[in-house]
């Protein structure tokens, strides 16, 4: 996948709309995470006007399960808003990291590797559809 964290930084917003603005300079996001269960509502709107999935928790992470969490990232970090954050980046890619895996090996498997993000981003936002028939639908659109 082409994505990466490219940097961690914290901000005040003036609204909502200056947030997705700052946010889509650096790309469209697939995963929009939150550290707490459940998700705050402005959490759910900015998920939602990105197209993004959603994640939150099972439960509200607390500190010591943050300071776990992000501990090989410690030194990046420069206020409780970047921990909070990351630890709730890190989290969402735990539970997607093999999904992630899965998917990479099986767009190598059908030679569909020049649409893996495309691939990712139609299996995360329709979880229903296995990836092999996600990848048949973009390889017949493509061809």
């Amino acid at each position: 996948m082409k994505g990466n964290l490219i940097s961690l930084f914290s901000k005040k917003y003036k609204n909502k709309n200056e947030l997705i603005k700052e946010i889509i300079k650096h790309g469209k996001p697939l995963i929009v995470a939150t550290d707490v269960n459940p998700a705050p509502k402005a959490i759910e709107k900015i998920a939602k006007n990105l197209g993004s999935k959603l994640f939150y928790p099972e439960k509200s992470l607390n500190n010591l399960e943050k300071e776990k969490i992000i501990n090989e990232f410690k030194e990046s970090v420069k206020s409780s808003h970047e921990k909070d954050a990351l630890a709730a980046c890190l989290k969402a890619l735990k539970k997607y990291r093999n999904l992630f895996i899965r998917i990479e090996e099986a767009a190598k498997k059908m030679d569909a590797e020049e649409f893996l993000d495309e691939i990712v981003f139609r299996v995360i936002q329709r979880k229903s559809e296995s990836i092999s028939d996600v990848i048949r639908e973009i390889k017949v659109g493509k061809g």
